[in-house]
Order: structure tokens, then sequence, then C-alpha cells
């Protein structure tokens, strides 16, 4: 088979769970579909804790390899990292006379496995936004907001890999790219408020917030409460504010953008949304669920795009009822511009466009 004529594929190392929720795996899906048309397969190599999202995965006809259970934590030893990387190996054996190519999404995955694997695949691209270990990949993405933006990987890739840095790439999925952004009023009233902690709200921010949006008097708030695919507490969220008819509760929704298009203000994580947020021009009350979330989120707030309320531990009712009571029109006009000047929604094309190169010179 000559090479030109040799089929392209490329994997997706990465996976979604109660733990860690679904914010990884959503921007995977979202550049897999940007990505399609320029490789013959598109697979997905994920943990079967994911499987709330292999019907998502197939529906846009990707495939799915579930990895074994004994990879679903970081290996220890120099055994271990050689064991997981036979693993992967054997697990595209089908696929050894394409011309294979790895993007990787995982806190868990450093240098190390990168380099364990270089041989296996012709190039290998990597999302981070914690620049806390090393990578061994000829492209780095990291959408997020920092004061150190340039500088944040220098001594952690190869000093050939090519970054993609800041919300220039902000990875945003077809559904709100495809509707028309906010329009900015001034002296805009909040009276409809969008509520959404992720994937799981690991520390029940959800009925923390719903508990001071129902103690502020007079207040006539239409809320609308995503709660998130992992959410234990669904049920119970449910069952405490049936009485409320100014309260909808959902466990997940497949038209985000339009109840942002429709919302005054949100309140939620810190997570990937955020970008489509800043989008949208939604102005934002966060509160940090994660540690991945702080560095980024905090320059955010500095830099007048959101209003951080910290971590989430420290986070009280009372906390959510006085941001709320100080969100004036004036305040969320100005968040809103800033937020629609800040990211301009073709990360997505960016990326493929550097992709697009690397794999033609490969």
């Amino acid at each position: 088979m000559s090479i030109t004529s040799m089929k392209k594929n490329l994997f997706f190392r990465v996976d979604s769970g109660p733990e860690i929720g679904i914010g990884h795996m959503m921007r995977c899906l979202t550049l897999a579909q940007e990505l399609k048309n320029n490789f013959d397969k598109v697979i997905f190599l994920t943990r079967k804790d994911s499987d709330d999202f292999m019907e998502t995965i197939m529906e846009n006809g990707f495939e799915v390899v579930l990895l074994p259970t004994q990879i679903i934590k970081p290996p220890k030893n120099i055994h271990e990292l050689n064991n997981y990387s036979d693993i992967i190996k054997n697990l595209i054996t089908t696929y050894t006379r394409n011309k294979n190519y790895l993007l990787i999404d995982h806190y868990d995955i450093d240098s190390a496995f990168e380099l364990s694997l270089k041989t296996t695949f012709e190039k290998i691209f990597v999302i981070d936004d914690l620049a806390n270990r090393k990578h061994n990949c000829d492209l780095l993405i990291d959408q997020n907001y920092y004061r150190d933006l340039n500088h944040r990987y220098e001594k952690l890739i190869p000093n050939n890999a090519i970054t993609l840095l800041g919300p220039k790439y902000a990875i945003i999925r077809p559904e709100f790219r495809s509707v028309n952004k906010k329009i900015i009023k001034k002296n805009s009233q909040i009276k409809k408020i969008l509520v959404s902690f992720g994937g799981s709200d690991p520390t029940n921010e959800c009925k923390k917030t719903l508990d001071a949006l129902c103690s502020i008097e007079n207040s006539q708030f239409e809320i609308i409460v995503v709660a998130g695919i992992y959410n234990h507490k669904f049920e119970q969220l449910q069952k405490l504010y049936e009485k409320y008819s100014s309260i909808k509760i959902y466990r997940h929704v497949n038209d985000l953008s339009r109840l942002m298009l429709d919302s005054d203000l949100f309140i939620g994580a810190g997570g990937t949304t955020t970008w489509e947020r800043l989008y949208m021009g939604l102005p934002s009350i966060v509160t940090i669920i994660s540690n991945d979330q702080k560095e980024s989120i905090e320059f955010l707030s500095d830099t007048g795009h959101v209003i951080n309320l910290g971590l989430a531990k420290n986070v009280t009712t009372k906390t959510y009822v006085q941001a709320i009571q100080k969100s004036n029109p004036d305040l969320i006009y100005s968040m809103s511009l800033n937020n629609q000047k800040l990211v301009d929604g073709n990360g997505c094309s960016r990326i493929k466009k550097q992709i697009i190169e690397l794999i033609n010179d490969a």
C-alpha cells in the first residue's frame, strides 16, 4: 500500500464519570465532529464508566473501544506503564496498516505514557489545562485564560511542539455556533436564571443556589436547573422544589444553547461550558468545584468576565444570595459585552487547521 493511499485514523483517549464529570468527553466529541471528514475513522478509547456517552459517540458515527478495568488508575511504576501501553497497542492492532493519530484529554496521562506510544502513533495531540506535568506531544491545546498564558508550558513540552493557547482556541459545540449570540441590552433586569454545576455537582451546589433564590423576598425569577447526568441527588432536588412552579429541574438537556440564549444570568461551575457562556455573552456567577478550574476562573474574575465566589467548600447559601443581589444591570451589561469580545467561536476551526497541517506533514 502506498503512503498516499494509507488510511488515516484519529484516536481519542478520554474518559467521563461521576468523579471527573463530562467536560473532557464533551470537548473531545466537539473536536471529533469538527475533524471527522479529515480522517477515515474516529475511535474513542475510553473506560466502561463512560458508558452514558457510548450512544452519543456512536450516533455521531464514531467507534468506541472499551479499555479493561486495570487501566483505570494511572501507572505506579515502569512495569504498569509498559503494561498500559501494551494494552493500547493490542487494542489497535487491526489499524496498524493505517496512519494513526492520538488525541489525549486526560489528567492522569503524562510524558512517560505518551513516549511509550510514540512509535505507535504518527502524531500525538494533547488537551491540557493544568500545566502540572510534562508532555511528549506534537501539539498542545489549552483553551483557558491565564496571566502567564504564553509561558505556561515552556519547560513541560518538547521545543518543537506547537501550542494553541487561550480563548482564541475555545472549543465551542456546534449547537452554540449555529445560533445567534445574545443581543446585549442596557438596563436589562434579571428574570430568567439558568443553574448548572457540571455533570455531577459533587458538593450539591444546585441545592445551595435554589435555597438562595427561594429565600430572596419578592423575587419573580424563572429558574431552570440542569442537574447533571451523574448527579446522584437529582430525584431529591426534584422532590424538594416540586412545589415551586417557577423552578424546572432536568437531569440533562440537548438544547443548552437555547437555554443560555433565553437566560439573563447563569449560576454554576467553572468547567468547559464557561467558554460557551462567554461566547453567548451570558453573565455568570461561578463557584469553583475542582482545583483545575481555580486559576483560570480567578483570572476571568479579575478581568471582569465572571463573578467568582471561590471554592465550593467555602460557599454557602448566603454567599449566593449576596452575589445575586449585587448583580445589578450595569454589571450584567459590562460582563456580557466583555464575554462576547473574548470568545469569537472560531476556536475549533483554528485547531482543525493546525491538525490538518500536521497530519499532511506526517
